[in-house]
């Protein structure tokens, strides 16, 4: 009878970048933070991110709360609920924000969305109007062609190019109204 040699161990997976939010399938936790903004809006999340920042330990002014960003990374939101979000703005003043840092007046690039991967996740998205917070070389608008009932989009933030440019086209043909270029 032959022995067989014993497996080595798996080596330990590496720890997820904080630029990830894979969870719910989001590529950027920046952008996660606003649909967790615009469900906390409704209610969800507020009580559980709130006793996250509040056992913070010395968090720092004008910086995010690790533990906040930790939480909110991990954070496994159901399809049911993303059903939910019918718009998205993110905005300085949403609430994320207020929960997510001590101060923060906005005027720095910390939350910064760099893109919008995930959002066709948001099965019933009618309207996606960035008010504020998207990078200053803008993103790709291409992960909208996988929002089925979208009804308006502002492309103030699109990145410039021609991928952009076929979105906002496509998404013409489909009736959506397409604001700002």
């Amino acid at each position: 009878m032959a022995t067989r040699k014993k497996a080595k161990p798996a080596k330990p997976a590496k720890p997820a970048k904080p630029a990830r939010a894979a969870a719910s399938g989001f590529a950027d936790l920046h952008f996660k933070l606003s649909v967790v903004s615009a469900l906390m809006e409704n209610g969800h999340y507020v009580d559980e991110i709130d006793a996250v920042a509040e056992r913070a330990v010395d968090p720092e002014a004008y910086q995010p709360i690790a533990e906040v960003m930790a939480y909110v990374d991990r954070l496994a939101i159901p399809k049911e609920l993303l059903a939910t979000v019918t718009s998205l703005q993110p905005d300085g003043g949403d609430l994320i924000y207020q929960a997510a840092t001590t101060e923060w007046d906005g005027e720095d690039e910390i939350f910064d969305i760099t893109s919008i991967e995930g959002i066709e996740a948001l099965a019933n998205l009618e309207s996606f109007a960035p008010i504020a917070m998207i990078t200053q070389k803008g993103i790709d608008y291409t992960p909208l062609l996988g929002c089925k009932k979208l009804e308006r989009v502002d492309f103030a933030f699109a990145a410039k190019g021609a991928a952009n440019k076929a979105v906002r086209k496509a998404l013409l043909a489909r009736g959506v109204d397409v604001g700002e270029d």
